[in-house]
């Protein structure tokens, strides 16, 4: 009988140990990535160089694999119907001078982790900072990225957590007019619900220089981000003026931030694909 108990203590043990390292590396993963590097240039198709966009799907953090694989199709869609050259890659050796000065946005679709070496960060910024057009969708705002300036300047807010359930949750987003701003605005809707992962932020963007696209009604979704024992503090959100999707000038560079773009139904949404037709027609100067 006691051979029987050690037995079923170790056996308990051994499962206890092996959830608790599961979650330790998957929080780990979340928050600080994996990280590794390329740097060699990479192999680019002929004809780059007008309307030329970058998509960087690289993550060394948490990978939205799904809504990565469903946003192909949706840009390849959106550059054979404007005239764009898409070109897509997770190879981050594209950030040097002379492959970057060939595309007019960069879109981090999803990008998660340290994803740049030192030297490639000073590339990247000198180029937004020059006139580049940045993107960043859903994760290119979370807190895997280790990177000051980024967090900062660019989105210009610090993620906290996002809501955790087992469905996405259902929540409704309101418009912000700015009639000098209006071609981001042009056939958007002014309310409309979409099933997605809300982020939250410590601080709010429109406190910066940012001016703000949609907000999300925090009374229509879930906020708390807790996680039974491991996680009590993230029940809270940002209050009646929650932004979203927001946008402003770096230097002569722009910088357009959508905190949507989870899931493979975001990608699908008529509403999404006119933001993100109008989000790179306005970072690229189109």
């Amino acid at each position: 009988m006691k051979k029987i108990l050690k037995y079923l203590f170790y056996g308990f043990l051994g499962v206890f140990v092996s959830i608790s390292l599961f979650i330790g590396i998957f929080i780990y993963k979340a928050k600080r990535g994996i990280n590794f590097y390329q740097t060699e240039p990479i192999e680019l198709p002929a004809g780059l160089g007008e309307k030329s966009i970058l998509i960087f799907s690289k993550a060394n953090g948490f990978r939205h694999s799904e809504a990565i694989e469903a946003s192909f199709s949706v840009y390849r869609q959106l550059g054979n119907k404007n005239g764009w050259k898409i070109f897509m890659t997770e190879d981050a050796g594209i950030f040097n001078e002379e492959q970057l000065a060939l595309f007019q946005v960069v879109i981090w679709n999803n990008t998660s982790g340290k994803v740049l070496t030192d030297d490639q960060r000073i590339i990247f910024k000198d180029w937004i900072e020059r006139g580049g057009g940045f993107i960043g969708i859903h994760a290119a705002g979370d807190d895997s990225h280790q990177w000051e300036w980024y967090e900062d300047e660019v989105l210009q807010a610090h993620f906290s957590h996002h809501n955790i359930g087992r469905d996405l949750d259902t929540a409704m987003l309101y418009l912000e007019m700015d009639a000098e701003h209006h071609q981001l605005f042009e056939g958007l809707l002014d309310t409309f619900g979409l099933a997605d992962e809300w982020y939250c932020f410590y601080d709010n963007p429109r406190a910066q220089t940012s001016s703000i696209l949609y907000t999300v009604d925090e009374t229509t979704y879930n906020l708390s981000g807790n996680i039974s024992f491991l996680i009590k503090d993230k029940n809270w959100g940002m209050g009646q003026d929650h932004p979203i999707v927001w946008f402003h000038q770096q230097k002569k560079g722009k910088v357009f931030y959508s905190a949507l773009g989870h899931s493979p139904i975001t990608f699908k949404h008529n509403n999404f694909q006119q933001l993100l037709t109008n989000a790179i027609q306005w970072t690229g100067n189109f």
